[in-house]
Order: structure tokens, then C-alpha cells, then sequence
């Protein structure tokens, strides 16, 4: 049996629970980010964007502060640190910072994209500074096109991109550096189109990676594969890669997570007409262990406390336990249980907040990095639950914070008089729901103070059903009105409008 949906900040015995769907209160950004890494209680955020403000405030607030596409955050707080150094790129190049990498002892952060200066100076696509005090270290290399994702390990810093040259010599969308000396080792496997994604396996002998290639090393499969961390690059055995039907359609990518407790590779995949949702893997011959087919590109994953989010812009999750079927509009806010129990496909947890697609046909949410106890979301939206906030914000567990989100306004109920009853009325209201708790309390209240009938009742938003009470022995000819409160597991309350007043028989 597939374990149930009603996993939530507060699930039953055996089911995992999830950060609260309330976005806590954090600074954004003005424009695009493209990749959020938390390196301890910091966390460090790149994209494309000219200043950050406090949350609740729109662009040119008077507390606005200038950040050329990188920013430092409190990660308990999201408050901003002084941190402020100046990336810049070709003109007309709009991501800036694509990936955000800290080395194995968070002791260097590695930064790479399309800029080609840092504070001033030269550093054409890749560089790296000090933690925690953040200055910018002599790595510098002349790669002659955008590098898109980083992965490291203690000797060696992973690129993969569009490049076709660094420093003149030729490496095909692949190279690497030694992390002491900072100089470009021998390391050249070859990718024949982009490389979007990189992660180094559990035991660190495999770099895992991802995009849009038909080959590395001249050998499929399409969208996914490894090689080796030894000086060779040469390919490991790989059985599962993504779909490939044409250059119009087909599978990539998009970010990949090494989870060393369960020797697991976690996979988001974007897509024209094909697959584009989740797997896990047994890095030791790129076995599939579990796949979703929930429908909408995915962009970026987290793991936390065994429980995957991702980022996507899903809008059919129907082949999945307790999914949702096909709906108008997106759920771009997605989790999952990293290692669904006696299932090849994992269920939806009860877990819904939701960001918008932002300007410019944007794609929402399109990063994600967290902690112990907070998971960071980044992105092109500029709402987060129909609030404004723009391009970056987080949520905590129930260790860090409360869950302070009431359920969902509901509409009046309907009040009948049945017929052939006497001091008899008949109130039905219809569902409503919480973004974090699939479970709720429905009190019946009677013209608005007395409790006439108190029940639990699971709901999920896109299956709303109709709840109905008797109220039984009320004086013959007397008038009265109706609402109903829903509480969630945590006393959040919200409760419907009066319903039209009505006569009891």
C-alpha cells in the first residue's frame, strides 16, 4: 500500500512531515534567481538582479539595497548581510550567476555563469571566494562560454556548460580544476550539447551529470550519465537516461541532489512532450529505483529531512498516489517522500503553498537549497501564496517556527428547512482546505455563538466535497442563522459568513 496523502506539519504515526506552507518573512531580490546555496547558517543566493529589499515592500523601497546579482542572507532569519560584491557580464547576457557551488568544508564558495568580471576584475565565467569572510580568491580562467552548473569535491572543482575551450585548450562542455592550485587538470570527458547539471556521487568516485547531450564520451543515454573522478573522465556503466524523441521533444536535467545516507542520486527533468518529473537512482550503474510522471518541467529539488520538494510548474499529477488530476492553473510547490515505502512511484504529500510564473512567461520557482530546518526557494515569481514577494523565499519546520496559516476562506452555507420535520433545519456547506494540514475540524455555529455540531474531515483542494448537518429540537417558527469555523491541528481558525436567516418548521 502507498502511503497516504495526509502527510503534513502534523501526519499521522509513520508519515513524514513537511516544513509549514507559510512563507516566513525574507528580503528579495528585483529580478531573477537563478541558484540559492546554503553553506550553515548562510545562505547565498545568485541570479540576475541589481538590489534586494525588506519583504512586504515593492521595487525602489526607500530601504532597498544595491546587490549586482549576488547576496548573502541570514538563513534563520533571511535578513541580509553586508556581503556585496560586484558581478557583471557581457552586456545583454541575462544569467548572470548560474550556479552556486561551497566546497566539501565550506570553506570556499565557487560561483559560475555568463559575468565575465568580479569587483572589477577579470574573471571570464567562473570564480570562487573565501568563507565566511567572503573575499574573492586569485581563481581565474578564460572559459570561452557560459558555464552553467558546478559540482566539488575536496581536490577538484566540476564545470559543465556551452564551452568549448578553457584558456585555449580545447574541453568539450566538461573540465575540472584542482581546488589547491586552481589550475585546469587533464580531466576532458566530452559532452556533444549542453550540460546543465552536475553532482558528484555518494562514494565520490562518479561525477553525475545532466542535460541536454545525446552523449558523454560518445556514449548514450540522452539527458543523464556519469564518469569518473580519476584522471581519465572515461564513462562509468549508466542504465537510465531521459527521453529523446527529437530536437523538439525530448528530456533534460535540470538539477541533481547525492544523498550519501541512502546512496541515492534524487533527478528533476524538464521537457517538451515528454517526461518531466522526478526519479531517484542507484548511482552504481544508474539503476532506477523510483519514478514520477507528474506533468509540468521541474526546475530545481531540496532534500530535507527525507522529504523531496521540488519547484516546478506541475498541472497534472494524477499518476501519482493522492496526486491531483489535470487543474486550471499550476501548483509550482510540490513535495514528496524521498523513499517511498513498498511503491515505484511516490506519493503527494500534503504540502501546497504556490508561487506565480512572474513576468515574461517565467517559470516560477527555479532553485531550491536548505538546511536542517529551512528550505529556501528562488525564482522569477513575484507572489508567494497570492502575496507579493519577489523571486526568493523560504520556509521552516515546526522546530523553527509555527504553523500560523489558516485554512482557506469558505463560501456561506445553505440552510433548508426539510420537509415533513418540525423544529428541524438542514445546513451543508461545502469544503474547505489548508495548505499544510489535510485534516480539519468543522464546528457548525448557530446563530453565532453556540456549537451546534463538531466533525473532523480530509479535504484536498482540487476535491472539495459537501458536508451537511441536521440541527434537531429547535423551538417550531423560530429563525435562525448558521456559519461554520474550520480549524486546522494547530487552533488556526477561519470561518464562513452568516447564511441567510431561515425559519424552522
Amino acid at each position: 500500500m502507498a502511503p497516504s496523502a495526509a502527510a503534513d506539519t502534523a501526519p499521522p504515526a509513520g508519515e513524514l512531515p513537511t516544513v509549514t506552507a507559510d512563507p516566513l518573512p525574507t528580503w528579495q531580490t528585483n529580478g531573477t534567481v537563478w541558484d540559492v546555496e546554503v553553506v550553515g547558517d548562510t545562505a547565498y543566493v545568485g541570479g540576475t538582479f541589481t538590489a534586494i529589499r525588506p519583504p512586504g515592500t515593492s521595487p525602489g523601497d526607500p530601504q532597498e539595497l544595491p546587490r549586482n546579482n549576488l547576496a548573502a542572507f541570514n538563513a534563520a532569519t533571511g535578513q541580509p548581510l553586508p556581503w556585496a560584491p560586484d558581478v557583471q557580464a557581457v552586456p545583454g547576457k541575462q544569467d548572470i550567476v548560474h550556479d552556486l557551488q561551497a566546497s566539501p568544508d565550506g570553506r570556499t564558495l565557487y560561483l559560475s555563469g555568463s559575468f565575465i568580471t568580479v569587483n572589477g576584475q577579470q574573471r571570464p565565467r567562473i570564480a570562487a571566494f573565501t568563507l565566511p569572510g567572503g573575499t574573492l580568491t586569485g581563481l581565474r580562467h578564460d572559459i570561452d562560454a557560459a558555464v552553467e552548473t558546478l559540482a566539488a569535491t575536496d581536490t577538484t572543482l566540476y564545470v559543465g556548460g556551452v564551452f568549448a575551450s578553457v584558456d585555449g585548450t580545447p574541453r568539450q562542455r566538461l573540465a575540472a580544476f584542482n581546488t589547491a592550485t586552481g589550475a585546469l587538470t587533464a580531466w576532458a570527458p566530452t559532452a556533444d550539447r549542453r550540460v546543465m547539471s552536475m553532482a558528484i556521487s555518494p562514494d565520490r568516485t562518479q561525477v553525475i551529470i545532466g542535460g541536454k547531450f545525446n552523449t558523454i564520451n560518445g556514449n548514450p543515454p540522452h539527458g543523464l550519465g556519469a564518469v569518473r573522478t580519476d584522471a581519465t573522465g572515461t564513462s562509468t556503466p549508466w542504465q537510465t537516461g531521459l527521453e529523446y524523441v527529437s530536437d523538439s521533444r525530448h528530456s533534460w536535467a535540470t538539477d541533481l541532489i547525492a544523498d550519501t545516507a541512502t546512496d541515492t542520486i534524487y533527478v528533476s527533468a524538464a521537457g517538451t512532450s515528454t517526461f518531466d518529473g522526478r526519479m531517484a537512482i542507484d548511482p552504481n550503474g544508474g539503476h532506477l529505483r523510483w519514478v514520477d510522471n507528474c506533468k509540468g518541467g521541474t526546475e530545481a529539488i531540496a532534500l530535507i529531512a527525507g522529504v523531496l520538494y521540488s519547484g516546478s510548474h506541475a498541472h497534472d499529477c494524477a499518476s501519482q498516489p493522492d496526486g491531483f488530476p489535470s487543474i486550471d492553473g499550476y501548483q509550482r510547490l510540490l513535495a514528496e517522500p524521498a523513499q517511498p515505502t513498498g511503491t515505484d512511484t511516490p506519493p503527494i504529500l500534503h504540502w501546497f503553498p504556490t508561487t506565480n510564473a512572474g513576468p515574461d512567461a517565467g517559470q516560477g520557482p527555479r532553485a531550491m537549497d536548505g538546511n536542517d530546518n529551512y528550505l529556501w526557494v528562488g525564482g522569477d515569481f513575484t507572489t508567494v501564496n497570492q502575496r507579493p514577494q519577489q523571486s526568493l523565499t523560504r520556509f521552516g519546520t515546526l522546530t523553527v517556527t509555527n504553523d500560523t496559516g489558516p485554512p482557506e476562506p469558505i463560501i456561506k452555507p445553505t440552510v433548508t428547512r426539510p420537509d415533513g420535520t418540525t423544529g428541524t433545519l438542514q445546513i451543508t456547506w461545502t469544503q474547505t482546505w489548508d495548505r499544510d494540514n489535510n485534516t480539519l475540524t468543522y464546528q457548525v455555529i448557530r446563530d453565532g455563538t453556540t456549537v451546534v455540531h463538531t466533525l473532523d474531515s480530509r479535504s484536498k483542494y482540487w476535491d472539495l466535497k459537501t458536508l451537511n448537518h441536521t440541527d434537531t429540537g429547535l423551538t417550531p417558527g423560530s429563525t435562525h442563522t448558521y456559519s461554520i469555523r474550520a480549524t486546522d491541528h494547530y487552533g488556526n481558525t477561519t470561518r464562513s459568513p452568516a447564511s441567510d436567516p431561515v425559519q424552522a418548521g
